[in-house]
């Protein structure tokens, strides 16, 4: 009998709380801006395969000559475009 009324108390104070913990705890909710950061992310790598593959394409459909010639300019580019570092002994400063 003690057993019973146990369970029947338990019973009581579980279930209203159970039923309240959705309301008021701040897992359940989604965050719209994380939402929709997470959609933009997703767009972004979606849009970035595309274009690999855009640009992939455009490689293979050129003949064998114009692919060195990217290739080429592509290296030279690279080159040419890394950041500048400055002397360890240079004493000139911009102004």
């Amino acid at each position: 009998m003690k057993n019973r009324i146990a369970r029947l108390i338990i019973l009581l104070f579980l279930i209203p709380s159970i039923s309240f913990i959705p309301c008021g705890c701040s897992i359940f909710h989604k965050n719209p801006q994380a939402k929709a950061e997470k959609k933009k992310s997703k767009e972004d790598r979606k849009a970035s395969k595309e274009y690999e593959k855009a640009t992939q394409q455009h490689y293979k459909n050129q003949s064998k000559s114009t692919q060195k010639m990217m290739k080429s300019t592509k290296k030279r580019a690279t080159a040419v475009n890394k950041p500048k570092k400055r002397g360890k002994l240079s004493s000139k400063k911009c102004f």
